[in-house]
């Protein structure tokens, strides 16, 4: 807390060396550049240097440090004669430009008189360029004689002493030899102990274990950490691969057990007493068949114990990957870490202007500022916490002589306190003592500006009317100032901390005011996000947005006017098709019959929408990376992710797809349906030639395809969705179209499903066997051709509907 100016001074004097450090960090590498440089390229670095040394002189002067102002502004004399022309640089001028860098490093050191260094400082600086100006050759050692031995200490150790000879007097790191002071003299030396910049000589024992890092690094080493998590979900996904393979070895086994009864009977022909009855022609075949097939069976038991003990090493490799890519990632984001009195205490200053400003007298008092942040996060937090303390100043506190009249003292308190929370999350409270939330107000408001209509208010309760401040829109200030008034404030507070995945908490009493609580994760981690599927393509929904995942009956879907809502936990939401959201042609998944619907139900500032998709897949970590500079403007896309089988998929903006749902006034589309538009079909092909071959042409004539790559992946497919047609090869593994065609039959939920067989098999077995387990057509691929196909298929899809025809 900074009770007083004098404190507040410290703080900001603070605050100064650390500018100033920077600063003349860019100086003293800008003289290095500019003395190595040929004299048609200085132009540009003079002048880099000398913006620099402007911005440090009038940190100076803020800060009231008059003998770095003074060197300041003489550096600029003679960059302002260098730029000019009036004089020539030369390595005299340059070195005592870098010890006059120097100087002001020693000058940043608390309690270093400033008076002794400055003054001759500036009589040199001064002497340069006026010798320079007449011609004369100017020599360092042509101003007043001071021997001045310049100690820099490093950070922390401002008390230690590079110098091994006693001076004569010192003052904290900087020590002159009184002795030799003469202000007639016309010599000055410096002797410096260290290099430039106040950096220590090798060797020197270092106080402190920090070191600066550009910014700009710590995001590449964030974003390396961030790759070893999507190698670790390709390994995994591998790993789900693998074992599907195991699976395989199964169904082989099956099938070997199935014909163990006509192997042994085979032997017995071949080895056993009836052996000499066989010509040998075939008995020696028979003896290479059988010997082959125990050799394959022996071979296959082997490849399987080889794959699985494989598969358990490569698990217990995953294992260790993922604790030490863990550990690596933990410890890079744990650099990042900034304590929050950061971005806390240039508030200090804010508060005691602002107030002043406004005629009220207002103390801010900061507790738990040492607790540590992501760097990241202190960023996109900082404009959300200003508007909070802005809101406060000026809806919160009133003027002294009001609060005097209500028995509180004159100057109110804004207290701003960061504690732990449950897990990795800390929690902020902004607190203030000030008149309090009228709700009453609020609702008002709310009906004047059109957050919600005088039909709605009487049906809030004061827990839901508080919460109205955060709509957009709303404010109870009736005059718009530079700061308030035009209700964005917490609105904007509300965003940004849902979209860090934290959460806003508010509590109000009147006349003793209000406590409004953000909640953050410490550290910018890895997400999770829902899998999804929608319109044929993948997406990802954040989890922090995700309310709940179900399985929604489509009888609880009705139109309200034409509004779509549906019932869950009793309550009526809105039905968002995420398709239409999306502007795809593919309508999604239809709400009739008795086919259960996937929903994802997303919540944003106490609005909640149901997200009606295809298909959820998984819930897994992600890393989400930006789109860049070209598809930044993209609506309800915030990112795109690399899932663990390597492709890509777009990452939704839950919090857009709420706000559209509830601004847009578009209706969710009733169906229209016709010959061909939604009529959905289903191509099941295990070769993704053909696959994709067929699907592209059912596309293009308006029907809506799904693929599968086999008859088992079919199935399931069944299950999910309803189709109006299956379109199917015959020849796959797993689960051939004949064995597809026979339980579609036996199904009486598929009845009126219509099947067409696609296959290379040609014979007229083929042809029959095909139409005796229930396929509606069978097409040849040797003699497929494009128009012949799509009439065959027409004609099935609208002889559904007309019993009786085709």
């Amino acid at each position: 807390m900074i009770s007083s100016d004098e404190e507040f001074h410290e703080w900001l004097l603070a605050t100064f060396r650390e500018e100033a450090d920077e600063i003349l960090t860019d100086i003293s590498q800008g003289l290095i550049s500019l003395e190595k440089a040929v004299i048609e390229d200085q132009a540009d670095l003079i002048e880099q240097v000398f913006r620099k040394t402007h911005s440090l002189k009038g940190a100076a002067r803020a800060v009231n440090l008059k003998g770095i102002e003074s060197i300041c502004q003489n550096i600029e004399n003679v960059f302002s004669a260098l730029k000019k022309g009036e004089i020539i640089s030369d390595s005299d001028i340059f070195d005592l430009l870098q010890r006059s860098v120097s100087a002001m490093y020693a000058l940043l050191s608390p309690g270093t008189s400033s008076d002794l260094i400055s003054s001759e400082i500036v009589c040199a600086l001064r002497a340069a360029v006026a010798e320079k100006k007449t011609g004369e050759i100017f020599s360092p050692d042509g101003a007043p004689d001071l021997p001045v031995e310049v100690v820099f200490p490093a950070k922390g150790t401002a008390d230690q002493r590079l110098s091994s000879d006693p001076p004569v007097s010192s003052v904290y790191g900087v020590s002159f030899s009184s002795a030799h002071y003469s202000p007639v003299s016309s010599t000055t030396t410096f002797q410096e102990q260290v290099p430039l910049g106040g950096r220590s000589i090798p060797g020197q024992i270092q106080g402190s274990d920090t070191v600066r890092i550009a910014s700009h690094k710590l995001d590449r080493l964030i974003a390396g950490s961030d790759d070893l998590l999507t190698t670790r979900l390709y390994i995994t996904h591998r790993l789900r691969e693998l074992e599907e393979m195991m699976s395989i070895f199964s169904l082989w086994r099956w099938n070997h057990s199935q014909i163990e009864g006509d192997l042994h009977q085979i032997r017995e022909f071949t080895y056993g007493v009836q052996k000499s009855s066989l010509p040998p022609d075939i008995l020696l075949p028979l003896e290479r068949i059988i010997g082959f097939i125990k050799f394959d069976h022996e071979f296959v038991v082997n490849l399987q114990h080889d794959l699985s003990r494989h598969i358990r090493a490569t698990e217990v490799d995953r294992s260790a990957l993922e604790v030490s890519t863990s550990e690596i990632s933990d410890l890079i984001h744990d650099a990042v870490l900034l304590p929050i009195s950061t971005i806390l205490s240039p508030f200090y200053k804010f508060v005691r202007d602002y107030s002043h400003e406004t005629g009220k007298q207002v103390e801010l008092k900061i507790e738990g500022g040492e607790m540590e942040m992501d760097r990241r996060i202190l960023e996109a937090l900082k404009p959300a916490l200003m508007h909070l303390i802005h809101n406060c100043i000026d809806h919160g506190f009133a003027t002294p002589d009001i609060r005097h009249e209500r028995g509180k003292p004159d100057c109110g308190l804004l207290k701003v306190r960061v504690t732990p929370h449950s897990g990795s999350k800390v929690s902020i409270e902004v607190i203030d003592d000030g008149a309090g939330i009228d709700r009453a107000m609020v609702r008002q408001t709310a009906v004047e500006k059109g957050v919600i209509t005088s039909r709605q208010e009487p049906h809030l309760t004061d827990e839901e009317a508080l919460w109205l401040i955060f709509r957009s829109g709303l404010s109870t200030c009736r005059e718009v100032s530079e700061l308030s008034g035009r209700g964005l404030g917490l609105a904007i507070v509300d965003d940004v901390v849902s979209r860090l995945g934290g959460e806003v908490r508010i509590s109000s009493e009147p006349l003793k005011g209000t406590a409004i609580t953000i909640v953050l994760p410490v550290r910018l981690a890895t997400l999770r996000g829902v899998v999804i599927s929608a319109g044929g393509q993948t997406y990802v929904i954040p989890l922090q947005q995700v309310r709940q995942v179900i399985r929604a009956d489509p009888t609880s879907f009705q139109y309200q006017g034409m509004r779509l809502v549906t019932r869950i936990d009793g309550e009526a939401v809105r039905v968002v098709m995420l398709t239409q959201a999306l502007g795809i042609p593919d309508p999604g998944p239809r709400l009739t019959g008795s086919a259960p619907v996937s929903v994802v139900t997303l919540e944003y500032g106490g609005r909640q929408i149901a997200c009606v998709v295809d298909e959820v897949i998984q819930v897994q970590e992600i890393v989400v990376r930006p789109l860049g500079n070209l598809l930044m403007r993209v609506k309800r896309i915030t990112g795109a992710v690399i899932l663990g089988d390597g492709k890509v998929a777009m990452v939704l903006d839950p919090i857009e797809l709420i706000q559209e749902a509830f601004t847009s006034g578009r209706p969710v589309q009733r169906r229209q349906e016709s010959t061909r538009d939604g009529r959905r079909i289903l191509v099941v092909e295990d070769s993704v030639t053909s696959r994709a071959l067929m699907k592209r042409i059912l596309e293009m004539a308006g029907y809506l395809v799904h693929t599968a790559s086999d008859g088992v992946d079919a199935v399931a497919k069944l299950k999910e969705y309803e189709f109006d047609m299956v379109v199917s090869d015959v020849d796959m593994p797993r689960m051939s179209g004949f064995t597809l065609t026979e339980k579609i039959r036996a199904d009486d939920r598929y009845a009126r499903l219509a099947v067409v067989l696609v296959t290379s098999l040609d014979s007229a077995e083929d042809r029959e066997h095909g139409m005796a387990v229930g396929a509606d057509a069978y097409l040849v691929k040797s003699s497929f051709e494009k128009n012949s196909f799509l009439t065959v298929i027409g004609e099935l899809i609208s002889g559904k509907d007309h019993p009786g025809t085709g």
